[in-house]
């Protein structure tokens, strides 16, 4: 499958078995990996744990259940701490639907007390890790998740929805597929007066920015990039 099938085929998954992944899927990861952290110059990083590739770290929300695989998303935090969930959010959800491409399941993870990690992952100087993913495969299939109606995700700055050009209504119905905590979908997107520019804003809501970061990922690859700019 392309990364556009993948948007649809992706679901969570808490649950995985013992079945390792195969050495193409991990190279592909690995390279998938370090190409994100050039372009987005993080910190992420694969960890492979037979034991609890999550290190014991509290999760936030939800239980996972026999993770062997993860990527520990990380990166450098700067003044503005919101900028760096935002990044996590979209270059994390790039490489979840990289592994949804291989064949194989994943499920966002925030986690707590990542400095006790027992050296499953290295945070360095100045970092910080909002979150990971559950990489695997899955015990059981995920389900598809409940999603605003796209007149609640976007709007026009001024004019009515129904006068939206197709490629933003497009872009918005990927974003409906994008995962986010709680299922709240904490984000808003507005089409500008010149009918080409693209304001999107966090909401108040848990984990917003990162949920921000992937949805603004969705939008991009559903609306086609060459159609747009962000504000």
């Amino acid at each position: 499958m392309d990364i556009i099938e993948a948007m649809g085929a992706r679901h969570a998954v808490r649950d995985y078995t013992d079945e390792p992944i195969d050495d193409d899927a991990l190279d592909a990861l690995r390279e998938a990996v370090a190409q994100a952290n050039a372009d987005g110059g993080l910190d992420i990083q694969l960890v492979h744990d037979d034991t609890d590739a999550l290190g014991g770290c509290p999760t936030h929300y939800g239980r996972f259940r026999n993770v062997r695989y993860c990527i520990a998303l990380i990166g450098r935090d700067g003044d503005d701490p919101d900028a760096l969930d935002e990044k996590v959010g979209y270059w994390g959800e790039r490489l979840a639907l990289e592994a949804v491409r291989l064949g194989l399941d994943t499920g966002w993870v925030v986690l707590h007390e990542t400095g006790d990690h027992e050296g499953r992952w290295t945070i360095g100087e100045g970092e910080r890790m909002p979150a990971a993913i559950a990489v695997g495969h899955g015990a059981r299939a995920g389900r598809p998740h409940r999603s605003k109606p796209v007149e609640e995700l976007g709007a026009l700055e001024s004019g009515a929805f129904e006068d939206a050009p197709d490629w933003f209504v497009h872009g918005l119905e990927a974003v409906q597929l994008a995962p986010s905590a709680l299922g709240k979908q904490p984000f808003r997107f507005t089409l500008l007066d010149d009918g080409r520019t693209v304001r999107a804003e966090a909401l108040d809501g848990v984990q917003a920015h990162i949920c921000l970061g992937v949805a603004r990922l969705h939008f991009e690859l559903g609306a086609g990039g060459d159609r747009f700019a962000w504000a």
